[in-house]
């Protein structure tokens, strides 16, 4: 029964800000997904004034890019009539699809006359064909899976339906199943379901006996040891899970039937949002082919290039035996900042700097991936501030006119390898 199409899936992109939705489209993705003031899971991300939500819509309609917009939040009974005031004021928008995962929400939709398509979040654990079928039944037009499905369970789920399907690809993962986690509420008053996760799963805890207040006794794996057997300090983080990585299971997963890949990622930076995207863009791009295998050690160069945890290609090596081991953040790059207009030559452009820039360094600059791979490594010759006065640094939060040895162009990135 499966729906068989020769359509190339979906790069979703997250989007916490305006500006990183700008990136995320320049960057290769095929929809972008985010959310307004309300009822979504991001509580800490920048969101989207209505006034931002225009111009995303306009922005990735000029560009043929998808606009995916996020109402997933869990309803309490109080916020049912705010739901429908929000509605109202959203209603005018034209998104291409809205997701959601509450039941009601999915109602007051419907009930509002709202005509675009209909996504459903992976906090509602769906697992199989049944629940897929159910879910169409209902007015869901996409599905995305539970993190927990098996690619053998996305092969039958396709065999089965005619849904599109959207499965994540990239980012952090949560300990508890399909994120519904209360232990954020418990520990600090910030409910994870209402977005506000405060990850204590990420929390270095200590035991203490009872009797012995006081003393802490830290939870470390003895001997700790790296993988040669060489010991190394550090402790286990017995919640913290790692960070998914599928980038050599591409060919596997678009021959499931996979509709959309879906990059986690609304509170990362900017610098995230556009390397992880325009990876794999390219590596869907490539599936089935022979430069899948030849372009693979650089992706998989790239994506070890953003701070992230130990990568897994299996939701939490659930089903092997990695035992507890220490998780610690890999930082290989510092984001520097990225081209926002070009200068009076090809040489120069003007930055926004999010770390600082200095006369003489020799940097990193990283595009988007279209005909060919345009990265380069460049000099920085001269730094100048708004008023033409030169300067031997660019400092945070401000934008400079800088101008390099070779070619630096819009849209480009910096960064200095650590």
């Amino acid at each position: 029964m499966g729906l068989q199409t020769n359509r190339v899936p979906e790069i979703v992109a997250p989007a916490g800000n305006l500006e990183k939705l700008k990136v995320a489209v320049n960057y290769g993705a095929d929809a972008v997904y985010f959310g307004g003031d309300n009822f979504n899971l991001r509580v800490q991300a920048d969101n989207f004034s209505n006034e931002d939500i225009a111009e995303a819509i306009d922005y990735c309609s000029e560009r043929n890019v998808k606009t995916i917009f996020l109402m997933n939040s869990y309803l309490h009974e109080s916020e049912i009539t705010l739901v429908k005031d929000y509605i109202k004021s959203i209603r005018r928008n034209r998104f291409d699809a809205i997701m959601v995962s509450d039941p009601g929400m999915l109602m007051l939709l419907q009930e509002a006359g709202i005509t675009s398509k209909i996504h459903l979040s992976t906090q509602m654990s769906t697992l199989n064909h049944m629940s897929v079928k159910f879910w169409n039944k209902a007015g869901i037009d996409r599905i995305v899976l539970a993190r927990e499905t098996t690619l053998k369970e996305i092969k039958l789920i396709r065999d089965n339906t005619d849904s599109e399907i959207e499965v994540f690809v990239h980012g952090a993962l949560c300990v508890s199943y399909s994120g519904r986690c209360l232990l954020s509420r418990y520990l600090s008053g910030r409910d994870a379901n209402r977005g506000d996760c405060s990850h204590p799963c990420r929390w270095r805890y200590t035991l203490i006996e009872e009797k012995r207040p006081g003393s802490y006794l830290d939870i470390i794996e003895y001997p700790p040891v790296d993988d040669s057997g060489k010991k190394i300090s550090g402790g286990t983080e017995i919640l913290s899970s790692m960070d998914l990585c599928l980038i050599e299971k591409i060919p596997e997963y678009i021959d499931a039937g996979v509709s959309a890949f879906k990059i986690e990622g609304r509170m990362k930076s900017l610098y995230y949002v556009a390397n992880i995207t325009r990876i794999y863009k390219e590596a869907v791009k490539h599936a089935g082919t022979d430069m899948f295998n030849t372009l693979l050690p650089f992706w998989k160069d790239e994506l070890d290039l953003v701070s992230h945890r130990p990568y897994t290609d299996d939701l939490f090596n659930e089903f092997g035996s990695m035992g507890f081991r220490e998780l610690p953040m890999v930082k290989k790059a510092l984001f520097l900042g990225y081209a926002i207009a070009q200068g009076a030559d090809n040489n120069s452009v003007y930055v926004k700097i999010f770390n600082p820039i200095r006369i003489g360094e020799k940097l990193e600059a990283i595009y988007p991936i279209n005909e060919k791979n345009m990265d380069s490594m460049i000099t920085v010759i001269g730094i100048f501030q708004k008023d033409g006065s030169a300067v031997d640094i660019a400092r945070s939060s401000g934008i400079y006119l800088i101008k390099f040895d070779d070619s630096m162009h819009i849209h480009g990135i910096l960064r200095r390898r650590i």
